[in-house]
């Protein structure tokens, strides 16, 4: 125990300090000042992200990046610390960790290394000297490989011959040939107002193995059937001028006045004679679709599939004649079944000039059983009994 005067009892009757002196600034002017805090913060967020997206980065930086990249990012997160922003606030704007920040910050010095398997200045040199060698001038580079190898002089592989050549500007730049005359779709001639005689060749077999070649040929865009010619083993370019012939027989007159010719490349197609006689019976040019490119003709193409595929194609055929008489009943067929590039109207129609009337004709009776109907709804609302007749118009066949 303390007595009078002790230090203890001095420091039970010393007056406390006051608890009040920390808040020597007010509690309004410390909530502004974190206001203002927040504020300065939100704009630094918003300027770090606006630069993010200007750089044409997005989320989190993953994966590898050139040196440009890092330069500026590093180079615009120091500027946001200096503003007054942390290291981890502005790495987290920008998607990139803490860590990686400072390995792009401080970028070790890259060591030069050298492959162990590096062609040697000996071999380079018996390389060089090959090449320049008057009997190798004309020859492709891969006699220079296998002359290597075969003469002990060096042994390297075909792509290090072709190093060592370009770095010393000996490798021949391949130029490719353009074409000296542009493609012209056959979209572009029918939006034209032309009309197209198309025409391929496909095979068909027998139950005893016989091939019996079709040349369908069709005239765009009412995608009417001709004529399908046929033949037997090959097609030569004079089956093909006879089945043209006997298909341009058929064809009405009106459609003479702007009619081309357009197939794929094949080697009947392509002949002279084929280009001759067809140049003399249109007074136009063959035009051919791009090579390997059987989308150019998607119209054959899918009409030789309906020939083989069609629901009234028979199973199998016995002789060569059950073919030709498969080929001769199909045009009626396909002739008079509604088409869906044709908005399921005939080719028949199409040819005779109906389309446009008919599809007109189709509106006007949805119309009119669209207002058939509303009315029928007016009345059941009004619970009146509901009857009105429309006149359906028959199509023209």
């Amino acid at each position: 125990s303390g007595g009078p005067g002790s230090a203890l009892q001095a420091r039970k009757t010393r007056p406390a300090p006051s608890r009040n002196t920390s808040r020597a600034i007010s509690k309004g002017l410390q909530a502004t000042g974190r206001g203002q805090g927040r504020l300065s913060r939100r704009g630094a967020r918003i300027s770090l992200a606006k630069k993010k997206n200007g750089l044409g980065l997005f989320g989190k930086l993953r994966g590898h990046f050139n040196k440009e990249v890092k330069v500026t990012v590093v180079q615009i997160i120091k500027e946001a610390i200096v503003q007054g922003s942390t290291q981890k606030r502005a790495c987290s704007v920008f998607g990139l960790s803490p860590r990686k920040y400072r390995r792009w910050a401080n970028p070790k010095p890259l060591k030069p290394r050298t492959a162990w398997n590096k062609i040697l200045p000996e071999e380079r040199e018996a390389v060089l000297e090959i090449a320049w060698d008057q009997q190798f001038w004309d020859k492709p580079m891969s006699h220079l490989f296998v002359y290597g190898h075969d003469s002990g002089k060096f042994a390297v592989s075909l792509t290090t011959v072709y190093n060592v050549l370009k770095s010393e500007n000996l490798v021949h730049r391949f130029v490719r040939r353009k074409r000296n005359s542009p493609y012209v779709s056959a979209h572009t001639l029918l939006e034209q107002g032309f009309s197209l005689l198309c025409y391929d060749a496909s095979e068909f077999l027998t139950e005893t193995g016989v091939k019996v070649w079709s040349i369908p040929v069709m005239i765009l865009p009412q995608r009417y059937l001709l004529h399908i010619g046929y033949c037997l083993n090959g097609v030569s370019a004079q089956d093909l001028i006879n089945a043209i012939k006997e298909a341009l027989a058929l064809l009405p007159e009106h459609l003479f006045e702007k009619l081309l010719a357009h197939s794929d490349r094949g080697s009947a197609m392509k002949a002279a004679r084929t280009k001759k006689i067809i140049n003399e019976l249109l007074g136009a040019p063959i035009h051919y679709g791009r090579p390997h490119t059987p989308d150019d003709q998607a119209w054959i193409e899918s009409f030789i599939r309906t020939l083989k595929h069609h629901r009234e194609v028979p199973v199998s055929f016995a002789t060569v004649d059950d073919i030709v008489q498969w080929f001769a009943r199909f045009p009626d067929i396909y002739n008079n079944d509604p088409h869906s590039s044709l908005k399921y109207v005939t080719p028949l129609q199409a040819l005779s000039g109906l389309q446009e009337v008919i599809l007109s004709q189709r509106k006007q009776n949805l119309l009119a059983a669209r207002n058939m109907r509303h009315a029928a709804w007016k009345n059941s609302q009004l619970k009146q009994p509901v009857f009105q007749g429309t006149e359906v118009v028959r199509l023209p066949v």
